[in-house]
């Protein structure tokens, strides 16, 4: 459905005789401080009553982020950025981690796919149909995993239901187009119940073209550098390529199904769902420059010759089974556990030909025994397991076919201690590597860390919070034994088999204020690595790509971050107010004393939101500074500004309430170049876009 279809529906809908609705209460964003997170803690705390720094992504500010990918839909989030390898592929970024370091959790379970691999694998869900995104800032390696020094990103959806519906039927559709790739979407869900039973169907399509942008796709410094070789030859510049970004079409769908009973001692629930997604690699993406995942020395990759352009054929099957027991036994007053076992494949498509088949056969599993309070004392104990069975043939199989099965037993308590009140948390985790190539080669180890928290209430609104964590993690299947060209990053990557641990102290400080003219959060916060794992280049070259190796060396980051609501105005009949955001990261190998690569640059955001009965609007400007912090022959980026703009409208129409909005992003049409991504040379950010939006609630 095009923007000229669309309109008159909206219009009509707009116009007709119309019962208005005033939109649900919007102070559950972040800054808000009043959110409940489950993910950073076993009983759910409000982000005010956490020790460590969250984000919640949810209602209005879900509606109006919703992008193709987790990253991007992330990518605005004080802390998050991402690594945006095209509109088809992108994964969060937290405070310059990424990769395997930041954990991705649908429903508080592994996300069971090759995305840690390469920043061009997608994550394996759509963001259409979620329900909100939680964010924990800093290591959150207590609960999820000892690799998540950077954070966790958890999904959460609602196709296992935890309580029974309001109604026997209810449901909703949304529908949305967007200028700036022409993408129509859809997505639809149903729900109900009876008796202790509860059911949920959803499902969604996606179809987008190639996306449009300011201007050249090469940056002026590449478009000069090719020039100059040019003209070296005796030779015209080479034909560039502006106004859109080939070969960046994506087309996604899915569905799943979930059934509940929920009794009077707790609910056990089973869901099936599906996702297949197809999208292209941007053009340029395998012949221009490579610069090494996660941290690291960096320096240019010869140019090599383009080939057919790539696409990603993706699909995975998903199985998830969760429960919860809510009647006290033993010394025990409830027990959760949650389960997903998954089957993914994607295929790289070069032309017409299939090149790589990466697949992932897995499962990971929890089980939290919530104990009784002693004292002062709540917490609970939990056993977590997992196991990835990981493939790659073709030629870009950098990675031997291998198996990876961690197992966990970790803790958390808390005491209130009134006005103060701790935090503690400790995490034993084995991980055992074996290659399935014939080898007989294995390798096992284990790891420990722990965390201790405090949450002080200065006043009624007020807290002072501070968590200090140890963390130890083991390399990945990748990093020790990657040995092939992976034409993705444009490298020969070879991995390290005597990797040791890596080890990494942190620390957050965060002033916080609920309640008030002014709420919100400042928080500092410093990550020092012993043996952090990076690829460095060797100086080599091998099948036309440079050689890298994996290397262990010394790094610090650190930084600060500030997100705060003013509340100009708040009444009964109508709310303004002022959003203020802003963050920076440091990040140095501090072996030799060099900055790290691909670390966001200082970023500050202004907003301004408005709400009067059905009635909303608003609008925000992003500035982003240079970046020319850079390690050893990376390049730097330029600083952009980001402006958008929107406007909403909910009304009824007999049983059924409409939510209508429009939103500009990137209103002035500039030019803006991720840092963090791989591909900042050869795709900027996509260009001036209008998204229309219309959700209907039965």
């Amino acid at each position: 459905m095009s923007f000229s279809r669309l309109l008159p529906v909206l219009a009509t809908a707009s116009l007709a005789t119309a019962q208005v609705v005033p939109p649900e209460h919007t102070h559950d964003e972040p800054v808000a401080l009043e959110n409940v997170v489950v993910t950073a803690h076993p009983y759910g705390r409000s982000q005010a009553d956490l020790a460590q720094p969250t984000n919640v992504l949810a209602g209005r500010a879900l509606a109006l982020h919703q992008s193709n990918s987790l990253g991007e839909l992330l990518s605005d989030e004080v802390g998050v950025s991402s690594t945006y390898f095209g509109p088809g592929a992108s994964r969060p970024v937290i405070r310059g981690l990424g990769g395997d370091r930041v954990r991705v959790l649908t429903n508080s379970v592994g996300s069971i796919d090759a995305s840690v691999t390469s920043p061009d694998h997608a994550v394996a869900l759509d963001p259409l149909l979620i329900e909100r995104v939680e964010v924990v800032r800093g290591p959150a390696t207590l609960l999820y995993g000892n690799s998540a020094v950077g954070g966790v990103v958890n999904v959460i959806d609602h196709r296992i239901h935890t309580t029974l519906p309001e109604s026997p039927f209810n449901s909703r559709a949304e529908l949305r187009v967007n200028s700036v790739n022409d993408e129509h979407s859809f997505g639809a869900v149903a729900e109900g119940g009876a008796g202790r039973f509860a059911w949920h169907l959803d499902g969604y399509r996606r179809d987008a073209e190639d996306v449009r942008i300011p201007g050249f796709a090469e940056s002026a410094r590449l478009r000069a550098e090719e020039a100059e070789e040019a003209a070296e030859h005796g030779e015209a510049p080479p034909e560039e390529i502006s106004g859109r970004i080939p070969n960046t079409a994506l087309n996604a769908d899915g569905g799943a199904a979930g059934f509940s009973f929920i009794g009077e001692r707790g609910y056990i629930g089973l869901s099936y769902s599906g996702h297949n997604t197809l999208y292209g690699v941007p053009a340029g993406a395998h012949a221009h420059q490579h610069e090494e995942e996660d941290a690291g020395a960096g320096e240019e990759a010869p140019a090599a010759e383009e080939e057919d352009p790539v696409r990603i054929d993706l699909r995975q099957r998903r199985v998830d089974l969760q429960g919860e027991l809510t009647q006290p036994f033993a010394i025990f007053r409830g027990a959760k556990f949650k389960l997903g076992v998954a089957r993914y494949r994607h295929q790289e498509l070069e032309g017409g030909e299939i090149g790589t088949v990466f697949t992932n056969r897995g499962y990971d599993g929890r089980l939290e025994l919530l104990h009784e309070q002693v004292g002062p004392v709540t917490g609970a104990f939990g056993v977590q397991s997992s196991r990835s069975d990981f493939e790659a043939i073709g030629a870009e199989a950098f990675v031997p076919p291998s198996r990876t099965e961690n197992g966990a037993l970790f803790l958390f308590e808390e005491a209130e201690l009134k006005p103060v009140t701790l935090q503690f948390g400790a995490r034993y985790e084995t991980q055992d590597i074996a290659l399935r190539d014939g080898s007989g080669i294995s390798r096992d180890g284990d790891s420990v860390s722990l965390s201790a928290g405090v949450v002080w209430a200065l006043a009624e609104s007020w807290s002072l919070s501070a968590s200090l964590s140890r963390n130890e993690r083991q390399p990945s299947a990748q990093e020790l034994y990657s040995n092939g060209p992976h034409i993705g990053t444009a490298a020969f990557e070879l991995g390290d088999p005597g990797l040791g641990k890596e080890k990494s102290v942190g620390l957050d400080v965060s002033l916080r204020k609920r309640a008030g003219f002014v709420t919100g959060a400042l928080t500092g916060f410093v990550n020092r690595f012993d043996g952090f794992i990076y690829e460095q280049p060797t100086g080599g070259e091998e099948d036309g790509l440079t050689v890298y190796q994996y290397v262990q060396r010394d790094a610090e980051f650190y930084g600060a971050e500030l997100e705060t609501i003013l509340h100009l105005h708040e009444s009964a009949a109508q709310q303004l107010d002022l959003t203020l955001g802003a963050d920076l990261v440091r990040a140095r190998n501090t072996s030799d004393d060099t900055d790290l690569p691909r670390i966001t640059p200082q970023r500050t955001k202004v907003g301004l939101a408005w709400v009067r009965g059905p009635y909303s609007a608003g609008g925000e400007v992003q500035f982003v500074a240079a970046q020319d912090r850079v390690a050893p022959n990376e390049t730097p980026t330029d600083r952009y500004a980001l402006v958008s703009a929107y406007a909403g409208y909910r009304f009824a129409l007999g049983r059924a309430t409409y939510d209508v909005f429009v939103r500009g992003s990137n209103l002035t049409d500039e030019e803006a170049r991720l840092h963090t991504s791989f591909l900042k040379e050869v795709a900027p950010l996509p260009g001036r876009g209008i998204t229309v939006a219309l959700r209907a609630s039965f």
